[in-house]
């Protein structure tokens, strides 16, 4: 594991959160965590099963059902405290909305009646299953191509992306530039693509270059770097901003920190601290927990007569920690080891 990436997740949940927190006015905090997570998960599934692809022993199908059984039994949970909560109050979802949801195909319709019904963050989860579906074939496609055929395919995908962002209409940005699984696979290929990079000969070179020099100031640049980004994310237009701007932040830090992973610098080593390393391990959690979380909150101060914003999102900061590791300790992980237990079990006996 590379601590130092570890404890970037909970950095970049904690952007999303607050992006939920503070509302529109800090879009960019969700929208480059969102971006974030995809690459990271390119890069640690070729990281961990690039090999296993190469030999054709990666099993795609297991692997999906493995990662479903960890986040699916909590994504079906909240969807049923959003709908039982939102039923006591009188409001009622149309079946035609929530099936997909239940499926994890709501982010295939672009319309934000379904990829955001409910626990509005489970878009994510449908996104992430197909870029896992596909993960095999981009890997060894993306790993096979040389340099230049690399860059030209690249360039094509640069153009047909801006082509299709500049010619929809204002209203479908969200919807199909956003949430639309068949272009997050950008983002994950990139993260793929960052992996190549880091297992490279010309790795080893970069790698000795941050280690023999003072390693801080690196640091500092890229801390200044995302926040460059957030200058520019404001001047741009909604149809680059969701999306392609990260495409040329992320990278860079995503593998600096990687690289950096075990040097002295003063960011690495708080990224690296027991408890990062321990909130990014409930992440997941804390991401699929937080809207409900906040809803609560507001409901809770609402009725003593103290819902300011600065208090709701004080409380729900401070509450997200505790009851996602409550849930991912007595819930999700629970339920992981009964199944894995079982299907060995069922297994032996075959």
């Amino acid at each position: 594991m590379i601590r130092t990436l570890q404890g970037l997740r909970f950095v970049f949940m904690l952007l999303i959160v607050l992006s939920h927190i503070i509302g529109s006015s800090f879009d960019f905090g969700g929208e480059c965590g969102v971006a974030f997570f995809f690459m990271l998960s390119g890069f640690v599934l070729s990281l961990a099963h690039g090999g296993k692809v190469q030999a054709g022993t990666f099993s795609t199908l297991r692997f999906m059902g493995r990662q479903l059984l960890k986040f699916y039994p909590l994504h079906l949970l909240t969807l049923v405290a959003f709908v039982w909560l939102d039923a006591r109050m009188g409001r009622f979802y149309d079946w035609q909305h929530l099936l997909p949801n239940i499926l994890l195909l709501q982010s295939w319709i672009p319309s934000e009646e379904y990829f955001f019904v409910a626990n509005g963050a489970s878009w994510f989860l449908c996104d992430i299953l197909f870029c896992y579906s596909v993960f095999a074939l981009s890997f060894r496609w993306l790993n096979r191509l040389p340099p230049k055929r690399l860059a030209t395919a690249g360039g094509g995908v640069a153009v047909l992306y801006f082509s299709l962002a500049f010619d929809i209409p204002a209203e479908s940005v969200n919807s199909v530039l956003y949430a639309a699984p068949w272009l997050r696979i950008i983002d994950f290929s990139l993260g793929i693509l960052v992996c190549r990079l880091f297992r490279s000969e010309s790795r080893s070179r970069l790698s000795q270059r941050i280690r023999q020099t003072d390693i801080r100031p690196w640091e500092v640049l890229a801390v200044v770097w995302p926040v460059v980004s957030f200058f520019a994310y404001g001047a741009l237009s909604p149809r680059l901003r969701c999306a392609a701007l990260f495409w040329v932040v992320l990278p860079p830090l995503l593998l600096f920190f990687a690289e950096a992973d075990g040097s002295r610098g003063y960011l690495v080593r708080l990224l690296s601290s027991p408890l990062l390393q321990w909130l990014g391990g409930i992440s997941l959690e804390i991401y699929l927990l937080h809207m409900l979380v906040l809803r609560e909150t507001h409901t809770l101060l609402r009725y003593a007569s103290l819902d300011t914003p600065w208090l709701a999102g004080t409380v729900t900061l401070l509450a997200c920690i505790p009851v996602a590791w409550l849930v991912k300790r007595w819930v999700t992980d629970r339920i992981f080891k009964v199944v894995s237990r079982s299907k060995v079990v069922s297994r032996s006996k075959v």
